[in-house]
């Protein structure tokens, strides 16, 4: 197999150019993109065809250009644009260049999702208490898609789940997501934050309570989340933050599938799924003796973390035409974003995630002048420019390479096998030595 053969295989754009911008080679989804055959174009400089390709500035410096948000010809899509080094000298170029779909697109799968949303929100909070089903779920990068497609398939199976993730990110509506996929979507959906109630109101809650039981109480009793959820689903957000001592009672209910209400003395069967979420590293909150190893194991039997933003970046476009049509909706009031505020939110950080990523959105529909929200609409976070990798966290160039490098060689062994034999083919085809084969890969792949 020719390396020609590997980039063919890639979904994604891929483009050569020579030291003086002129196309060498691009792929099929590159040709596809563009809307030419390499045969019509091959020798001529990039810039005839796309005016805005950085290409030629990339060769002149030796630079590399990532995650640069583009539009020509209508086309909305994202580029990283990488030198060729050979003896010190740049002698070339390659892009990888990921489309987006078409803004009318977008716009028109966002007013049906909307419209399914409505729907989908009224039939569920009138049965289970729920809001939210995987079709809500606005995204497009493989980690999110990675992640719906595991929470999908445990969903059908009855075991308590772990959600971790930040601030944020999702893990309530994952947690409804999951009881609407599971056996008990038409049972009962019961949430409750574990930080924002003290330990014994978080206990009443829990447990419930019998007439008299304490000061205050309601008169008759009142039964508690475990008997409310009966059937159903119960999610304990914040369950990191919950007493060591309520612990205990937790892994009790947990394991006898009984309990009692507080002040009663009749033991209760219960019948839950448990979902809990935390924002923190529970093993180091284990270390510490802040929570109890034994109920970690119980409620963690399947583990799932949610990806921040910042790693899922292709989900930051979508999500934000969807938040602003809501905010069309609102306001009775068309927007658009330019050019520089899409870059300017696509290489945001995102501490806040997809929360923080709607607040800004209705931030600025609401200090928009015109139907065009513009650089000067921004909230200070994004007005000072905080970008996504702060210094400290930048990738060395070399490294980059390297791990590129050692990707196409993984692939590449994937197609041959890892035989002996396999990695001599493999090297061939890739155009170096068996010994620079094993050299970049490390000796832990072989």
């Amino acid at each position: 197999m020719r390396e020609k053969d590997i980039y063919e295989a890639m979904n994604q754009g891929v483009l050569l150019c020579d030291e003086k911008s002129r196309i060498l080679y691009f792929n099929s989804s590159y040709s596809r993109f563009i809307g030419y055959r390499l045969e019509e174009i091959c020798g001529k400089p990039i810039r005839d065809i796309r005016p805005g390709a950085v290409v030629p500035d990339v060769i002149a410096n030796g630079k590399p250009q990532e995650s640069l948000f583009r539009v020509e010809n209508d086309q909305e899509y994202f580029a990283d644009v990488y030198p060729v080094m050979e003896d010190g000298q740049v002698v070339g170029s390659v892009s990888v260049v990921t489309s987006m779909m078409n803004a009318n697109c977008i716009k028109d799968k966002m007013l049906k999702l909307e419209e399914q949303e409505k729907v989908m929100k009224d039939r569920l909070s009138r049965t289970n208490g729920t809001h939210y089903s995987f079709e809500q779920i606005i995204c497009s990068s493989p980690k999110t898609l990675e992640t719906i497609a595991k929470a999908k398939k445990v969903a059908r199976h009855p075991v308590n789940i772990l959600l971790q993730g930040e601030s944020g990110c999702g893990k309530e509506l994952f947690a409804q997501s999951i009881h609407n996929e599971s056996d008990r979507r038409d049972a009962p959906f019961v949430a409750i934050n574990c930080a924002a109630l003290n330990k014994t109101m978080l206990e009443s809650e829990l447990f419930g309570y019998e007439n008299g039981a304490f000061t205050g109480a309601r008169k008759g009793g009142k039964p508690g989340l475990f008997e409310t959820a009966k059937g159903g689903t119960l999610f304990l957000d914040e369950i990191s933050e919950m007493d060591y001592d309520l612990q205990a009672k937790l892994l009790r209910v947990l394991q006898e599938k009984k309990f009692r209400r507080i002040g009663g003395l009749q033991e209760i069967d219960t019948d839950i799924r448990l979902i809990s979420a935390c924002n923190v590293n529970l093993q180091q909150y284990i270390e510490e003796k802040k929570f109890r190893m034994d109920l970690f194991y119980r409620i963690a039997v399947f583990p799932l973390t949610i990806p921040p933003l910042r790693e899922r970046r292709e989900d930051i476009l979508p999500l934000m035409k969807h938040y602003l049509h809501i905010a069309e909706i609102q306001n009775k009031q068309n927007y658009t974003f330019t050019d520089e505020v899409k870059e300017r939110m696509y290489c945001y950080d995102w501490p806040g995630n997809v929360r923080e990523l709607r607040n800004t959105v209705e931030y600025c529909a609401l200090m928009a002048l015109s139907t065009e929200i513009t650089l000067d609409c921004l909230p200070p976070s994004l007005l000072q420019g905080q970008q996504v990798m702060q210094e400290e966290n930048i990738i060395p160039l070399d490294q980059r390479i390297r791990e590129f490098e050692k990707n196409e060689i993984m692939h590449t062994l994937d197609i041959y096998g890892r035989t002996t034999d396999g990695k001599k083919k493999a090297a061939k085809a890739l155009g170096i030595s068996l010994s620079s084969l094993y050299n970049k890969i490390g000796k832990s792949e072989t």
